[in-house]
């Protein structure tokens, strides 16, 4: 008569899957806490360190891009720099007069938002204002282009648009020459300029009176580029005319948003609707066509038996074709435990280590034969599984005829 097989516990054996979490966490732990407590201290650090301004030509910007260096230099020599994000601080700012440097590098202002800020704006200097911006704030000037990189840095030589002397008003002063880079335009007076194949083109351009600039070459701001040439001589005489300085960068709190807000339906062509609505009646129709009920259901009962040996044949295959040999050796060592135990009356919470020297004495035999072909021989190949089971058996087979 075929013994029943013994059900599966894991963890009662050695071998098991929690027993080899648990031998490979303790291994492992060191490492394990080290690296959590890095993470602990990576983000403790990240929380408390307060995020920086790091956009380009930010008054407050530190960094290669940034322009704190211009704005530190023109608050020690009297210039009072007020630093504004939207709109209306800029407005209120500029009640009590001086310069506005505005840079609107994302475009977030609309038209309406520029014509305010050009009514409210005395001495205005816009640093790489796009076409939109120069035809609401600097009508008179033009795009063109981009300043080329290769070649001698842009001399200070100023023009009017019709080759003439600039007043002098319209004059940069202290800067013999820039670095190249940045955006050209064109204007009444142009100075640093380069000639194109069409006209003359600057980095430089200003109104006759020079209450309008138009600074192309905004990398003279920069932290990086202020040591080089004359950048620094011509953003200090620039920015620092007056005492009061606005330095206003839009931010996403200016986007303007419409009163109403228009419904997803608005957007859509005309047509999608009659096709919705006729995609749901073809639905509806579909649904009724194919859930007719056809009649009652029928019971019918179908018992199914399926023998043990096909259950324990299915999950060898099972075992076999995932390559799981530790996961079949377990099973094997658990099961042949659990019989000899039962075989031996040593009761349910006997442990593996008194089933091998219980079967030692039954069998006369050495204890560390036994125990290294109970507890702790792994199979490494299809091969060696196959003989130490054959060996398992053997063993309960002697253990029974004793």
């Amino acid at each position: 008569m075929a013994r029943p097989e013994a059900t599966e516990q894991p963890g009662t054996y050695p071998g098991s899957a929690r027993d080899t979490a648990r031998r490979r966490f303790r291994r492992w732990r060191f490492w394990i806490i080290v690296v959590l407590l890095l993470a602990a201290a990576v983000l403790v650090r990240m929380l408390a360190t307060p995020a920086s301004d790091r956009d380009d030509l930010s008054p407050e910007n530190p960094a290669p891009n940034g322009a704190k260096a211009v704005a530190e230099v023109l608050r020690q020599q009297g210039t009072d720099v007020v630093e504004t994000d939207s709109l209306d601080a800029t407005l209120g700012a500029l009640d009590d007069g001086g310069t506005l440097l505005f840079h609107d590098a994302n475009g977030y202002l609309d038209e309406g938002q520029l014509g305010e800020l050009a009514d409210a704006a005395g001495r205005l200097i816009l640093v790489e204002p796009d076409f939109r911006q120069l035809q609401t704030l600097a009508p008179g000037f033009s795009s063109a282009g981009v300043v080329p990189e290769e070649g001698a840095p842009l001399a200070a030589e100023c023009r009017t648009e019709d080759g003439g002397t600039p007043p002098a008003a319209a004059v940069p002063q202290g800067a013999g020459s820039i670095t190249r880079g940045g955006l050209a335009y064109r204007g009444p007076v142009m100075c640093f300029g380069f000639e194109t194949g069409d006209r003359p083109a600057a980095s430089y351009a200003a109104a006759a009176d020079g209450s309008t600039i138009v600074l192309g070459g905004g990398q003279v701001l920069s932290n990086d580029a202020t040591v080089r040439e004359g950048n620094a001589a011509l953003a200090l005489n620039t920015l620092g005319r007056d005492d009061r300085l606005v330095w206003y960068r839009p931010s996403l709190a200016d986007i303007s948003i419409a009163d109403e807000p228009q419904s997803p339906m608005e957007l859509l062509p005309a047509w999608v609707t009659p096709v919705i609505l006729w995609l749901l009646a073809v639905g509806v129709l579909a649904m009724i066509w194919k859930g007719r009920r056809l009649g009652p259901l029928v019971e019918e009962p179908l018992p199914v038996v399926v023998r043990s040996a096909e259950t324990a044949a299915g999950r060898a295959r099972l075992y076999q074709d995932s390559k799981s040999l530790d996961r079949a050796a377990a099973n094997l060592r658990a099961a042949t435990l659990t019989r000899l135990a039962a075989e031996l009356r040593l009761g349910t919470g006997a442990n593996a280590a008194a089933v091998v020297e219980a079967t030692a004495r039954h069998l006369g035999r050495p204890v560390p034969d036994l125990d290294g072909l109970l507890r702790t021989f792994v199979p490494r190949t299809e091969s060696q599984l196959v003989d130490w089971a054959q060996n398992l058996q053997q063993l309960e087979e002697e253990v029974t005829d004793r």
